[in-house]
């Protein structure tokens, strides 16, 4: 089977929480989405997000608090692209990919540069809808070990990157395959404390008739906490925020975007 997306490209996200329930109820609350649950492959049950009835996110249990959305990147051959990995200095974490119906078959990877991220090579009824209020818009990687991961990555999946910042004071680079965008990854600034981990920030669309600060206060309402002052770049204003659970994630509207101003989930000043 052929992917039906260019390898690398952001095909899936997923939320691992200790309390399912909770996490379904802010994602109700917040984005509208509504949930069904399917079993994967270890039995386990596994949900869907939908918003109208269109496939945005997943779901799944996990014992322990999680940082940070899974980002999942698509490849057209799981196990071509997990060696792959592990030859340009990434890690496999799991032997036995899990499959989820209508989702795919997926893996989790450390890439050499600290962070945890995710291949999927989708299932031939795969979808995914990005791109619309409610739903993911953009991602960040941020990391300190930025030239690091530019080469694993650039390796893996062919990326074009271009700078847009100076690469010393502002170092932000965008993956992208021709004119599609994928990623912006972010250097961490110098005097970042040392026990920071990377990052991924799933940057989520803020409904226009809602509009940004309403989004904002619905999202303080139903739990989330804003991680500092909401900032504008050329992507639109966004605010860094956690969900009741402590998980990381942004949203972003792209109507109020500014000429480039630098400014990203790297500067998020906590230790978490």
């Amino acid at each position: 089977m052929s992917t039906p997306v260019a390898p690398g490209t952001p095909c899936w996200i997923e939320l691992a929480t200790p309390d399912l329930d909770r996490s379904m109820r802010f994602g109700q609350e917040l984005y509208g989405w509504h949930f069904e649950r399917v079993r994967d492959s270890a039995g386990e049950d596994y949900v869907i997000a939908l918003l109208f009835g269109e496939p945005v996110a997943g779901l799944r249990r996990h014992p322990a608090d999680i940082l940070d959305w899974t980002v999942y990147l698509a490849t057209d051959n799981l196990s071509t692209a997990g060696n792959h990995a592990s030859k340009l200095g990434g890690r496999v974490l799991h032997p036995r990919p899990h499959a989820v119906p209508g989702v795919g078959t997926k893996t989790l990877i450390d890439d050499p540069s600290g962070a945890t991220v995710g291949l999927l090579q989708p299932a031939a009824d795969w979808a995914f809808t990005a791109g619309v209020p409610g739903a993911l818009i953009w991602l960040e990687f941020v990391t300190r070990r930025a030239t690091l991961a530019d080469r694993f990555f650039g390796s893996l999946f062919g990326y074009d990157q271009r700078q847009y910042g100076n690469g010393r004071t502002i170092d932000y680079v965008v993956y992208s395959h021709g004119d599609d965008s994928a990623i912006g990854r972010v250097r961490m600034a110098a005097d970042t404390p040392a026990d920071v981990p990377p990052r991924w920030i799933a940057h989520f669309a803020v409904d226009p008739d809602l509009g940004f600060d309403n989004t904002l206060q619905r999202a303080r309402a139903a739990g989330a906490r804003l991680r500092f002052q909401p900032y504008t770049n050329s992507l639109g204003k966004v605010a860094v925020m956690s969900d009741p659970l402590g998980t990381r994630f942004a949203i972003i509207d792209p109507s109020l975007a500014s000429e480039w101003t630098f400014g990203s989930a790297a500067d998020d000043p906590y230790d978490d």
